[in-house]
């Protein structure tokens, strides 16, 4: 049998005695005062109190989500207050992730333009004076005197060469930098549902934790209450003083239990802030209703978008075919490269040993290393483990995202029936709550009955104040998985 079960039978027991012991107490006072004379003729056995001393039961409180959380945020000087929206955007603005994966796309973009560049010639101008005192010579026999004098010379040039052929290199190229594009563009909407995921739990994690509070503030109260019952049953002697230390334990608990949330609440609104870019608390608004379980795909479609058109999915395929490409384009090393240069250099007519002569050039050439030190092989190499475990992963990635879209698509569900028993387990536990209070009161329970049932509802709080945080994550994670809003 179930502790839930448990609770709803031992509910509708107490009921039955409660209204037994609510009959005795508001008797006559001639049949009270005879019922007390019974009961001091029967030693060890507890008074009835007087029908003035019974205090009536508070009404059922509302769910935890419900909770008034006004004192929950007054120890906090927000800095803003954001709704959930606000947070997804500020957070996108804010990310490093996001900026790097930006980047990554603007260097793909980059690495386009270059392989594309590589189909034009390239271009170079030349230029330089220079001074010397060096003796010029005369390379035969001289009849009059050697002449001495200030070498002076000066040029300029322009120069063109262009690959005529490169076996392939170009285009390789061209299909490695787009591959690397596609595959940025792809890691940059993973990355930003990956984001979003995480700006989502920041703000469902600040909702978490002032609920707690709350749910901690009603654990204080309720110990609280406690404690004024077990001290005026203790002034009528029908309590011991156990009784009253069991309860200050209990209140001096729910404090600790307070000081820990509150400790949790303030945490998770300055990592919020941090997240959105906001230097100080940042506080959350909006209402506190679930969104229904019921998704706009059903399952067998959000598997198949999943496996074949997740973010996940997309990035690890275009970097698979990237590394291909890479493999093509290191393989052309193994071919040479012919090459034509053509220039033109304006100069003076200096006899400086050195001096550039003015004219034109043009040249046809090839280059090849026959022998680099095992340079290419390594290239072709680690370009083609890279390119092996890109594959090997892609593939993988496509389990996982089949895996974890049902994992998700079951947790969404199980999560959504927890919070409904949750909501049971609370409404169980506060009326258990007040019925054994009532008994405590008229005597018939003992305090440590009322304990474990402030203990429970207290319980009951904080399970379903996870279960909803629970499902929120679950959900969102399944939309970051699949990558749309479902």
């Amino acid at each position: 049998m179930g502790w839930r079960t448990g609770l709803r039978i031992h509910a509708r027991f107490g009921r039955l005695l409660c209204g037994c012991v609510a009959a005795a107490a508001l008797a006559t006072p001639a049949a009270r005062a005879q019922g007390g004379g019974d009961s001091a003729a029967h030693a060890g056995q507890a008074r009835m109190p007087a029908a003035a001393d019974t205090t009536p039961p508070a009404p059922l409180r509302p769910l935890t989500y419900g909770y008034d959380t006004t004192r929950t945020d007054s120890t906090v000087q927000y800095a803003a207050v954001m709704g959930i929206d606000e947070v997804v955007q500020a957070t996108l603005r804010n990310s490093p992730a996001i900026a790097q994966a930006n980047g990554a796309v603007r260097t793909g973009q980059s690495g386009e333009r270059v392989a594309y560049g590589e189909f034009l010639p390239a271009l170079t101008m030349n230029s330089g004076i220079f001074q010397s005192n060096e003796r010029s010579l005369p390379s035969g026999p001289v009849s009059g005197p050697v002449f001495s004098y200030q070498a002076q010379a000066y040029s300029l040039g322009l120069e063109a060469s262009y690959d005529v052929f490169t076996g392939g290199r170009r285009s390789a190229d061209i299909r490695a930098a787009r591959a690397n594009t596609r595959s940025a563009d792809a890691a940059l909407i993973e990355q930003r549902y990956a984001v979003r995921l995480t700006a989502r739990a920041a703000f469902y994690q600040v909702r978490r934790s002032r609920d707690l509070v709350a749910v901690s503030l009603d654990r204080v109260a309720t110990a609280d209450r406690a404690l004024q019952y077990a001290d005026a049953r203790m002034r009528r002697g029908t309590a011991t003083r156990a009784d009253v230390l069991l309860a200050r334990l209990n209140l001096t608990t729910a404090h600790e239990q307070l000081i820990a949330a509150r400790d949790t609440f303030t945490t998770s609104v300055y990592a919020l802030g941090r997240l959105v870019g906001v230097d100080g608390a940042v506080g959350t608004r909006g209402g506190d209703s679930l969104p229904p379980v019921a998704l706009s795909l059903g399952d067998s479609a959000l598997i198949d978008l999943a496996v074949h058109g997740s973010p996940g999915v997309r990035t690890a395929d275009e970097f698979a075919r990237a590394t291909d490409a890479t493999v093509r384009s290191t393989q052309t090393q193994y071919v040479p490269d012919i090459r034509l240069t053509g220039g033109y250099n304006w100069a003076n007519n200096s006899e400086a040993f050195g001096s550039i002569r003015p004219g034109w050039l043009i040249e046809l050439g090839t280059t090849f290393p026959l022998f680099n030190g095992f340079q290419r092989e390594d290239d072709v190499t680690r370009a083609s483990v890279t390119a092996r475990t890109a594959k090997v992963t892609a593939t993988d990635t496509r389990r996982f995202a089949r895996a974890e879209a049902e994992r998700l698509l079951a947790s969404v569900r199980f999560t959504w029936q927890n919070v409904a028993e949750s909501e049971e387990a609370v409404r169980v536990s506060q009326e258990d709550l007040r019925v054994v209070s009532v008994r405590y009161q008229n005597g018939v329970d003992t305090f440590l009955d009322l304990s474990t049932a402030q203990l429970a509802e207290a319980q009951a709080g904080v399970d379903l104040v996870t279960a909803r945080y629970n499902y929120l994550i679950a959900r969102a994670s399944l939309e970051a998985l699949v990558g749309r809003d479902l």
